[in-house]
């Protein structure tokens, strides 16, 4: 999953630095979770990973992920519930 991460990132002028720290903390998070088909992520906990200091970042970049196809996202109803997430298929 992850070569194929990169292998189509190459070809993706859209996809920045924080695009792929978010990534990878997905992907960190789901193997954590034994690699479940979807699995739910807390903001805060997600911030904490990534290291990014404000949540507006992280919200706007995780929604790029999902607007490029690389996740499926489905975020939270309030701050307080977690979002559901799903790897998207690259090859």
């Amino acid at each position: 999953m992850l070569n194929d991460f990169f292998e189509t990132i190459i070809d993706d002028p859209r996809i920045g630095t924080s695009h792929i720290v978010i990534y990878l903390a997905l992907l960190h998070t789901w193997q954590v979770k034994g690699c479940p088909v979807t699995m739910e992520v807390a903001t805060f906990e997600m911030l904490k990973l990534t290291k990014f200091r404000k949540k507006d970042t992280y919200l706007l970049r995780i929604k790029d992920l999902a607007a490029f196809g690389y996740i499926n996202y489905q975020p939270a109803e309030n701050e307080y519930l977690k979002a559901e997430i799903a790897f998207r298929r690259l090859v």
